[in-house]
């Protein structure tokens, strides 16, 4: 018999059908559906092709979990920031292994996290928190604190939705003014880069296990440059970090997850190098959303069966990150900012025929809308494939850099 994860659906979660082939040999899945996705008659559908489903949407925490309780989950997973809590909330009137409620808060809030963490006295970037409510005269009076350049972030979000670089206190002034029912803010430090090649970029994640308050690493993802203001652009496995720097950076995410009390859960955490040293940008409690694709592409390892089966209580280990067979990526194309519509996508045939491209995804055609504010959702086209080594990677990205044009109306 094999056991019912809860899985808390969300329109950002991971497409049904993926999860589903993922898991199905050694999970069922319970579905948790809110009113948005119990309106949507297609998705219901898909839902109950891959598990039962049952409806959460406008319950308060008792009566959800009563729901739940009735089909007997064993484990309960959330894929996405916005259900962390909720699934905290009823894994602990479940019984179930989760986050507890408070560990999670600190998750997701990114003022709360950065707090803990500087408490704990992880490297990162200098921080001010923007409390929600405050007065244009206060926000002015904050902003003019601030070391500029810096990055403003909203409190809670994922996505790279909503956050900008703030050039002078007036661009922090006039962004909290025209998002009065905000939930806050978080502002940062802008670290600089250090210097690297110019086609992937000075940041990286880290996937990694904690199972039974025991943590382990499955790999390092690289990542290409981002898209201004800070859209992400695409992942490869394995990163490229200096080996001598490996033990500073698995040691920065042991100290993280052991500063915010995280005993179990795959966890997604983001570095960037900096001349002095790595700093810790953020932490998520959830498996990260393209790095468990790219490394199954080059690897045997599946961190979507990682999660369940942390989930269950099943102890999952990685003596170290796993060895990849190549060099897996998904290379994204971002509109830039200025970009209103998509006019034209050229080169798409010529992009399918490079050496080490398996597939090539267009996400808007001709006439649609592009919004950066839509943060890496905004994206375009994806280019999904596996090199050999990553000389050869950094030659198939200048390739498509090169073929695949996008024209936009502003």
């Amino acid at each position: 018999m094999r056991p019912l994860v809860a899985v808390l659906h969300h329109s950002r979660s991971f497409f049904p059908l993926d999860l589903h082939q993922m898991v199905r040999d050694d999970f069922e899945l319970l579905w948790a559906v809110n009113e948005e996705t119990a309106a949507d008659v297609t998705m219901m559908r898909l839902l109950r092709k891959f598990g039962t489903v049952v409806e959460i949407g406008g319950l308060d925490f008792d009566q959800a979990s009563a729901v739940l309780a009735e089909h007997r989950p064993e484990g309960i997973v959330s894929f996405v920031d916005d259900n962390v809590e909720l699934a905290a909330q009823l894994a602990a009137r479940l019984g179930l292994i989760y986050h507890s409620p408070e560990v999670a808060a600190n998750l997701v809030d990114k003022r709360r996290q950065r707090m803990v963490l500087d408490d704990a006295g992880i490297p990162g970037p200098r921080f001010w928190t923007v409390p929600a409510g405050l007065s244009r005269a206060e926000v002015k009076e904050m902003a003019d604190d601030i070391t500029y350049p810096a990055v403003l972030k909203p409190a809670e979000g994922s996505g790279s939705r909503g956050i900008i670089r703030l050039s002078g206190p007036d661009d922090l002034v006039d962004t909290v003014e025209a998002e009065p029912g905000s939930d806050g803010y978080l502002v940062e430090e802008y670290l600089v880069d250090e210097l690297h090649d110019r086609w992937f970029a000075s940041y990286f994640s880290v996937e990694s296990v904690v199972s039974g308050g025991v943590i382990s690493h499955a790999a390092i993802c690289g990542r290409f440059p981002l898209a201004e203001p800070f859209r992400e652009t695409g992942n490869f496995v394995p990163g490229l970090l200096d080996p001598e720097l490996e033990p500073e950076v698995f040691a920065m995410v042991e100290a993280t997850t052991e500063a915010l009390g995280i005993r179990d859960a795959v966890v997604h955490t983001e570095i960037k190098l900096t001349p002095d040293g790595p700093r810790l940008i953020e932490i998520n409690g959830r498996l990260g959303g393209r790095p468990p694709f790219v490394l199954m592409s080059v690897s045997s390892v599946n961190l979507f069966k990682a999660a369940c089966a942390v989930a269950v209580g099943t102890p999952v280990r990685f003596d170290r990150p796993v060895a990849c067979d190549g060099v897996g990526f998904w290379l994204m194309r971002q509109p830039p900012v200025s970009a209103r519509t998509v006019r034209s996508i050229t080169g798409v045939a010529e992009v399918s025929e490079l050496d080490g491209v398996d597939e090539v995804i267009v996400r808007r055609n001709a006439g649609s809308s592009v919004d950066w504010r839509e943060g890496t959702d905004s994206l375009v086209a994806t280019v999904k494939g596996r090199r050999p080594d990553h000389a050869a990677l950094a030659e198939t990205v200048a390739a498509v850099n090169r073929l695949l044009t996008v024209d936009y109306t502003e």
